[in-house]
């Protein structure tokens, strides 16, 4: 997985996004279009063989993966590259673009 910090780029606003019913994992997740957004009580587990570009707005905490862990915190975003299985961990809000 190459995981890389990047420039924070313009997001949808959280209103717009299609939320389910049901908490996923115990967050709050919404879809719009190739975007998700996740509020999340402590961990939520994404998987992907593409690039996933994820821009936090609330919270902090770190990204878990195989082989390591990074830390983040609100207002920085990321570009992660055929990550696979990783973790979003802490108490947070988030945006994940997916390409």
């Amino acid at each position: 997985m190459k995981l890389e910090k990047i420039q924070t780029a313009a997001t949808p606003a959280e209103e717009e996004f299609t939320f389910g019913d049901a908490p996923v994992q115990g967050a709050r997740v919404g879809k719009k279009g190739e975007w998700l957004f996740v509020r999340s009580p402590r961990r939520y587990k994404l998987f992907t063989d593409g690039t996933d570009e994820v821009t936090f707005t609330e919270g902090g905490g770190h990204f878990k993966w195989a082989r390591g862990e990074r830390d983040f915190a609100a207002g920085e975003s990321y570009r992660l590259e055929s990550p696979g299985e990783y973790e979003v961990n802490g108490k947070c809000a988030f945006f994940v673009r997916r390409t």
